[in-house]
């Protein structure tokens, strides 16, 4: 209540001090009221850093509404092959497609909320997973490989959260330990993962990438709407739910 009534008074001071000026024509003292000003920080220092930490929330809030409303406007059109990994119902309205890389730490943290998202909407998204395996993390390449492989013996998704929860220690021995945790035929996950046709598959999935300017990881498109980086849930809450609304629509209100 205190710290509310002195920014009231704050406020109306300097708002009188402009009408004054403004509309009476009366003089403000400014060297009086820079004492003022300088008092009243130096009274409540706590109440200055609120104000500004207020204010700095606000900023960025209104900068992600312009952000958001511009991917809202600007949609970037992607494809779900038969070739990428997906969970969630074929015919769900909402379709995230996640563009990433096995070594990024941001990448662990967005598949993360990607799965909970899933999760937070059951039945209404689905997820489709793109490699986008970055030139300086070394071993993003052969994670996505491997990944892939344990995909041919229906084990994609375990593999993959079992390559995010040791992305810092990401080698050779771990990917073979993985396969056999999971119990994979390890002669076939040896030849599949070292095979033309994943390594393909992953310069495709780059190459598209590069082509939608989708140069970091992680990136997202959530029915089109670009989602840059390790987003929080509540990001991606507030973009399903305005897609979903939006489909709810009659003909008529679009």
């Amino acid at each position: 209540m205190i710290k509310s009534l002195r920014t009231a008074s704050v406020i109306f001071f300097f708002s009188f001090c402009m009408i004054a000026s403004a509309f009476a024509q009366v003089t403000v003292d400014e060297e009086k009221l820079r004492e003022f000003v300088i008092q009243v920080m130096k009274e409540n220092p706590q109440l200055v850093f609120e104000l500004y930490n207020q204010y700095a929330s606000e900023m960025r809030a209104q900068q992600e509404d312009r952000q958001l409303d511009a991917s809202f406007a600007n949609r970037i059109e992607d494809t779900v092959s038969e070739s990428n990994p997906v969970k969630g119902p074929a015919d769900a309205p909402v379709t995230i497609i996640e563009y990433s890389d096995f070594e990024c730490p941001y990448c662990a943290r967005g598949a993360n909320t990607a799965a909970r998202t899933l999760q937070m909407f059951p039945g209404k998204v689905r997820l489709a997973f793109k490699n986008n395996p970055l030139e300086f993390h070394k071993q993003a390449l052969p994670a996505a490989k491997a990944a892939l492989a344990a995909r041919k013996q229906g084990k994609f998704w375990e593999y993959h959260d079992r390559l995010f929860a040791n992305s810092k220690k990401l080698n050779d021995e771990l990917y073979t330990n993985i396969a056999k945790e999971l119990e994979l035929d390890l002669e076939r996950f040896e030849t599949d993962r070292n095979s033309e046709e994943i390594a393909k598959q992953i310069e495709s999935d780059q190459a598209r990438a590069k082509e939608l300017k989708l140069g970091g990881t992680p990136a997202f498109l959530i029915n089109g709407v670009h989602v840059r980086g390790a987003k929080p849930i509540a990001h991606f809450q507030k973009v399903i739910e305005r897609l979903l609304a939006e489909q709810e629509k009659p003909e008529d209100d679009k």
